[in-house]
């Protein structure tokens, strides 16, 4: 279980100003320094595969990807009655799983996750709370149901993917591996999986064979909404400084894309509908969003508590669990979806929180970050996009947080909300207080943990 590190609320809340130690005073040091960083390494893709998706890529820069993961796509057609499996491994990482998405929406239709995927005989799930990390056979195999799932998931097949759309043999992919161990590849040391198809008359076919029968494609640009709709919504007239941020910074919850539309510009957040949240959301993670603005300070500080999580970057001998699989904090370019490299995403390995858990992150252009804004005073940093919302709006932000695969009794999680305006009464401390000031009047805040 990962454990709360070093001191940092009380920064948010000290009374008084103290005179900043000369080793604060001092130029930054790259974030590198402080934060332990995921692989980031290509793995090679093949004919089936196409990535993997990271930041600093800009050709695949979109759908508010996050710097912990790792993405891998696959876009194709189904030969009429072929079957098509995948044979892979689990990875050496975090956290690892398959998705089908509807091809043209980008809303997912199913998904199998590490814990979910049996392993083949004489291999052992590694995934499991407690298991062995580094058991060396860890095999499995995964049937794609050109079908849409059963109504009833006590039909589903085990190791089956439903990737199926009525009226079309289009079908759409995405692999991921979350926090890569230390010292592994972006696969997490075990490869892509293989695509095996068997077609209608029985012939199997693999290797370079596959792609010619499936043509699979590249996943298409970002679904950004229509430049002029976003800016008619972002520039209403009448509206205060700094729409659509507000101060102290106000969360929603992801429900769909609408309705996320409707609250942040029109203020209707309820009744909030059913989930279905697009840009190839991986159904593993709820999300609540914020936005921000350099129009009412420079500097926005987030303060929360940090769920437990496993601990596994160091490449940690045994499974272990926690309140959640895994938890991060992004700033994006609302409109474009873009993420500025590492420097703009945190997970949970990489805060510095507290004795008690609570952890401080400021968010800002590298030219505003205070000086106390540094692990040695137990206050975590996020880039402010250059480019604000990519639409223009320069002084935009937008950020985001993640939480995947809450344990079960662990209520204070996204996954829990209902009416639209109900985060803070479900997440508590787990959802954070957030504001924005200047960079001096945070540096007056000294450095507690010194």
């Amino acid at each position: 279980m990962r454990l709360p590190g070093r001191r940092g609320h009380r920064l948010l809340f000290a009374a008084a100003a103290c005179l900043l130690p000369a080793a604060v005073l001092a130029p930054l040091g790259s974030a590198a320094a402080e934060r332990k960083e995921p692989a980031t390494s290509d793995s090679a893709a093949s004919c089936f595969w196409t990535g993997p998706f990271t930041s600093d890529q800009d050709k695949f820069n979109f759908a508010y990807l996050d710097a912990g993961a790792l993405y891998w796509s696959s876009h194709y057609t189904l030969p009429e009655g072929a079957k098509l499996t995948l044979d892979g491994a689990y990875a050496h990482a975090r956290y690892q799983s398959v998705n089908s998405y509807e091809p043209v929406a980008a809303t997912p239709l199913t998904a199998l996750n590490d814990q979910q995927i049996q392993p083949d005989p004489g291999s052992r799930n590694p995934f499991l709370a407690g298991a062995e990390r580094t058991f060396p056979k860890r095999s499995w195999t995964v049937q794609v149901d050109p079908n849409t799932p059963p109504k009833d998931p006590a039909d589903q097949q085990p190791n089956t993917l439903y990737a199926g759309k009525p009226g079309s043999n289009a079908q759409s992919l995405v692999y991921r591996v979350y926090v890569p161990d230390r010292g592994r590849d972006a696969s997490g040391g075990v490869g892509l999986p293989e695509p095996v198809l068997t077609l209608a008359d029985g012939t199997k076919v693999t290797g370079s064979k596959v792609c010619d029968a499936l043509e699979p494609g590249e996943q298409g640009g970002p679904r950004v909404q229509p430049i002029d709709e976003y800016n008619a919504l972002r520039e209403q007239p009448g509206k205060p400084v700094g729409f659509p941020a507000s101060e102290p910074v106000r969360w929603h919850a992801s429900y769909t894309t609408q309705w996320l539309r409707d609250c942040t510009y029109h203020d209707q957040c309820t009744p909030a509908p059913p989930r279905s949240v697009g840009q190839y959301s991986n159904l593993d993670n709820a999300y609540v969003s914020a936005r921000l603005s350099r129009d009412l300070g420079p500097v926005a500080v987030l303060h929360g508590r940090i769920p437990t999580t496993p601990a596994t970057h160091d490449g940690d001998k045994r499974m272990g669990s926690g309140q959640l699989r895994y938890w991060s904090m992004c700033a994006y370019e609302a409109w474009s979806t873009r993420v500025e490299g590492k420097q703009s995403c945190l997970y949970d390995e990489q805060l510095h929180p507290d004795k008690h858990g609570y952890y401080t992150v400021v968010v800002s252009r590298p030219e505003d970050r205070p000086r106390n804004a540094t692990a040695a005073c137990g206050v975590d940093w996020i880039a402010w996009p250059e480019k604000g919302d990519g639409a223009g709006h320069v002084n935009d932000g937008y950020v985001l947080m993640r939480n995947m695969l809450p344990a079960k009794g662990f209520t204070h999680v996204p996954q829990n909300t209902r009416t639209g305006d109900d985060e803070k009464r479900v997440m508590g401390p787990y959802l954070p207080d957030g504001s924005h000031t200047g960079k001096a009047a945070f540096e007056k805040r000294g450095c507690s943990a010194a």
